[in-house]
């Protein structure tokens, strides 16, 4: 018999993504602002995640075995809602024995002491970074046996994402956009993560799991190797550039350790060029 899975933020970028993939549950998403958008399969719901009587009718009506939270995981807007929301979801999913896991970032670490480990102390120098540190403790305390899942930056090769949407505007628009060759991530395919993801969700696998690419790429690499995907020249005015020249304070190396992952989970992580290739080989 399927298990029945919740993904929070079901109409956002990672979330849709899931529950497209997630053929082996019995599936349903929550929605807040968004339009309601309809899956095959797939039951939405409308759903305030820090109103705790929402919360408990959502979860009566799905009753689910797995939530995947992926909501309230945006920078920008909604910093305010990580909190409250991953601790009444931690509260809920221990209350009614839910296997819950939570989205966490590569952000909550500083940049100055790569690469990262699950255990590595976490010193967030940015509100986003910070509110995701406050969480995962929040959750450790809540639920011990909760999944927090600290990635990096996902991009997708079907369809731009909004970076890289902006990346290729620029090339159209001529407006000066700067790519860092001093800020590292370990960005991982969309489709490959959520792959991934799905196969954490029939595990039982408590506590704090690095899961991002298995390379350390700068922003400018990335982004020279999302235009040449998406078939799209470099213009001039897309340009090098340093964190310091910039003037902003961010976090310049965020490379992490994923060899726990790699240990429990039997779907490799796949590069950027592995995943063009398996990309471009699909539509062929």
């Amino acid at each position: 018999m399927k298990k029945r899975l919740l993904v929070t933020g079901g109409a956002g970028f990672l979330g849709n993504h899931l529950l497209r993939r997630a053929t082996q549950f019995i599936s349903a998403g929550t929605l807040h602002h968004t339009p309601s958008i309809s899956l095959p399969g797939v039951t939405f719901h409308v759903c305030d995640l820090q109103n705790p009587e929402g919360v408990q009718v959502l979860l009566d009506r799905v009753q689910p075995d797995v939530i995947i939270h992926t909501a309230c995981s945006e920078q920008g807007k909604g910093i305010e809602g990580i909190v409250p929301a991953a601790g009444l979801l931690a509260l809920q999913s221990v209350e009614r024995d839910i296997r819950f896991i939570h989205l966490s970032t590569d952000q909550v670490f500083d940049g100055t002491s790569a690469p990262y480990f699950e255990a590595s102390p976490t010193n967030p120098i940015n509100p986003y970074g910070d509110a995701k540190a406050q969480a995962e403790k929040l959750i450790c305390s809540l639920n011990p046996q909760a999944t927090i899942i600290r990635t990096s930056l996902l991009y997708d090769l079907r369809t731009p994402d909004r970076q890289t949407t902006r990346l290729i505007e620029s090339t159209q628009t001529g407006e000066l956009y700067r790519l860092f060759v001093d800020e590292l991530r370990c960005p991982i395919w969309v489709e490959n993560f959520a792959e991934v993801l799905l196969e954490v969700a029939t595990k039982d696998i408590p506590g704090i799991l690095h899961l991002a690419g298995p390379e350390s790429l700068n922003r400018w690499e990335l982004g020279m190797g999302l235009l040449r995907h998406f078939g799209v020249t470099q213009t001039l005015n897309i340009q090098k550039g340093t964190i310091e020249e910039s003037g902003l304070f961010r976090p310049k190396n965020l490379t992490m350790d994923s060899s726990r992952s790699e240990r429990l989970l039997k779907i490799p992580r796949v590069s950027l060029q592995e995943a063009r290739k398996m990309t471009v080989s699909s539509e062929s």
